[in-house]
């Protein structure tokens, strides 16, 4: 397997492990923070499906997943959604390094992405600013 196609199939896998963790999640958000949960979940499913068809032989997904910390309340699943959008971000960020082309352009893309959920997640946390530099290296 080429250094690209690692990369990209270790991005599918934080893809999966986003997902899952929004469903955790958002059981904990109302409003505003839980339609950003719900649309970053889907965001992230989107992106694994994209990716995943372009690939070879796509990872499958795990049968279960680790959450970072444990999520009992809003403040510990806001901050849940900011280390999930980070992880994600360092793996989209591995694969911009690993890419060329029009694949390097989607990673690019999704690391854009997922440092706006980031800072959105921050914000709705009273985190201020909500960036910071260079997503995907923070993590």
């Amino acid at each position: 397997m080429t250094s690209a196609n690692t990369a990209l199939a270790a991005a599918v896998s934080g893809e999966d492990a986003a997902i899952y963790a929004y469903g955790v999640i958002g059981s904990h958000l109302t409003g505003p923070a839980l339609a950003l949960a719900v649309q970053s979940e889907l965001d992230h499913r989107n992106l694994r499906d994209q990716v995943a068809e372009t690939m070879p032989s796509p990872p499958a997904a795990s049968v279960i997943y680790r959450m970072p910390f444990p999520v009992t309340s809003v403040a510990t699943a806001l901050a849940a959604a900011v280390t999930v959008e980070e992880r994600s971000s360092a793996l989209w960020r591995a694969a911009v390094v690993a890419t060329t082309g029009n694949v390097r352009q989607a990673a690019l893309n999704a690391l854009v992405a997922g440092a706006i959920r980031t800072a959105s997640f921050r914000r709705f946390a009273g985190d201020y600013p909500g960036t910071v530099p260079f997503p995907g290296l923070s993590s």
